[in-house]
């Protein structure tokens, strides 16, 4: 199976194990902030740094994580191995808050865990 995004919920009962492993057999792994797999990069700084709109600044955070990932730009914390995702994040599913839909780093991270 195809590791996927899944989008993380508030809802009571909420089980991202049960909800990864219902939608192909994976586990799943958080990549949201505070942990070490989030996007180092916040909407509301983008918005302050730029002036965008939310949707804007969510798609301009969102690509410089993956300018970070690809050694291009610097971040608050060193930049994570290949070595370091695929082990970590490799064959599981990737859950963050963004909505579905909208620009995520988790799809970054999904091509370089599975590549």
């Amino acid at each position: 199976m195809k590791p996927a995004r899944i989008v993380l919920s508030r809802r009571a009962g909420f089980d991202l194990q049960a909800v990864s492993y219902a939608l192909n057999g994976l586990p799943a792994q958080s990549v949201a902030r505070p942990g070490p797999w989030g996007n180092p990069f916040t909407i509301a700084a983008v918005m302050a740094e730029t002036g965008l709109d939310k949707n804007a600044a969510q798609a301009e955070a969102v690509a410089r994580h993956a300018r970070w990932m690809a050694g291009e730009i610097e971040a608050d914390r060193p930049r994570p191995s290949d070595a370091e995702i695929r082990t970590a994040l490799g064959g599981k599913n990737l859950a963050c808050w963004c909505r579905a839909g909208s620009p995520c780093h988790v799809e970054t991270l999904l091509v370089l865990a599975n590549d």
